[in-house]
């Protein structure tokens, strides 16, 4: 693939999106378990979120012959906090309003959701749980990434 071809919004959409499915999996494999009232479990699905947008950083990078700046790097991990929290808040609204319509009040008993929770509250409020770390993230891996030295993941030749 040619460096001049690549371009990070192609990326960030196509990391953006696996690690929204990643969510979504996580989520039902919580719910076939039984441990989908354990609120504090689903935030352990940000880790995907902090290995999607390094790999797709390092990606972005490999592609361009190890180059990259810096906003392009931070403009990647935005939009997959926000490409996968999109995914994931449309499922989430989907899947409340057909199968588990009681799971707002276990979000509310939380402590970690306001009170007047409703499904538009929740679909913002997961975009913006995602939209956030991502960009955070991505801030804290360009500090790496920048660097001239730093190599990517190795060939596999």
């Amino acid at each position: 693939m040619a460096s001049s071809n690549v371009s990070y919004q192609n990326i960030a959409i196509k990391y953006g999106i696996l690690v929204g499915i990643a969510h979504i999996v996580y989520f039902l494999i919580m719910w076939a378990i039984g441990v989908l009232e354990i609120i504090e479990l689903s935030f352990l699905s940000g880790l995907f979120l902090i290995i999607g947008i390094v790999v797709a950083i390092s990606s972005y990078k490999k592609a361009r012959r190890g180059g990259i700046r810096y906003l392009e790097g931070f403009g990647i991990g935005a939009t997959v906090g926000v490409v996968s929290s999109a995914i994931l808040a449309l499922f989430l609204v989907i899947f409340l309003s057909a199968f588990r319509t009681g799971y707002l009040e276990n979000l509310q008993a939380s402590a970690l959701f306001p009170q007047g929770l409703t499904l538009l509250s929740l679909f913002a409020l997961t975009i913006l749980y995602g939209t956030i770390p991502g960009a955070l993230t991505a801030f804290i891996a360009m500090q790496w990434f920048k660097r001239e030295d730093h190599n990517t993941m190795p060939s596999q030749d």
